[in-house]
């Protein structure tokens, strides 16, 4: 098995539904691995504090454990390290491609930088801080925040990248406070957490950002249909 053992229930789909998630964190989700929206209702949702239309597969009603089949991606890694220095470029390619797309629309959208990058221009690419550190990323997605005057939101953004079946993602779990887990887990014991600060920057991430793939497979078609259909969005939004 890869991980030691397996579990399985055929004859009850809520037993099946809860085992299956404590190995993928804990998520509420069900569709399976590479497949969205099984229930027609991925941005409909309001579950724990989360805003109403957050991602539902990425949220998490109970806590659970990040499990993987490790030996059998150990022999696979092998392999793959020796492609690292392509994938690499392929990631840089392919945000430096999404971002020089995008590059018109900065009014009502914002883009993250690497560690000690102060801006980022189409030909020269970014400027940097008096500190001399330079970051060289290997991209693992491309993150877009929907600022807070844009005539649109994070959710509808996503809901359009949905409909022409464009894969993104949250932030992850935005501010996992605000996660159905930990909202009753609060509840029933709140000594069991200790939170410092209000948490605004978390917050921000879970209501204005999402995430594009910068996956090495992409070829130039597809990352120009991302362009374009996020373009014209924006662009009817106006």
């Amino acid at each position: 098995m890869g991980e030691g053992g397996a579990v399985n229930i055929v004859r009850d789909q809520k037993f099946k539904v809860i085992a299956e998630s404590f190995p993928d964190w804990g998520r509420d989700c069900w569709c399976p691995s590479g497949v969205d929206n099984t229930c027609n209702k991925r941005f409909e949702w309001q579950l724990g504090e989360l805003p109403e239309g957050y991602d539902h597969k990425y949220t998490y009603s109970h806590l659970g454990y990040n499990l993987k089949p490790l030996d059998p991606q150990a022999a696979i890694g092998r392999v793959q390290l020796k492609r690292l220095p392509q994938f690499i470029e392929a990631r840089k390619q392919n945000w430096e491609t999404l971002r020089r797309g995008l590059a018109e629309h900065e009014d009502v959208l914002e883009f993250s930088m690497p560690t000690h990058a102060t801006g980022w221009d189409p030909v020269a690419g970014f400027s940097w801080d008096a500190t001399g550190c330079r970051t060289d990323c290997s991209w693992f997605g491309f993150k877009i925040a929907v600022k807070p005057d844009a005539p649109f939101s994070r959710t509808e953004l996503a809901q359009e990248l949905d409909r022409h079946q464009i894969g993104n993602r949250m932030l992850f779990g935005g501010n996992l406070l605000r996660q159905p887990a930990f909202v009753q887990l609060r509840q029933v014991q709140p000594d069991a957490l200790r939170v410092v600060g209000e948490m605004e920057g978390s917050d921000e991430i879970m209501n204005n950002s999402l995430f594009l793939g910068t996956y090495p497979g992409l070829t130039d078609l597809m990352i120009k249909n991302v362009i374009k259909v996020i373009c014209n969005f924006v662009k009817k939004q106006k």
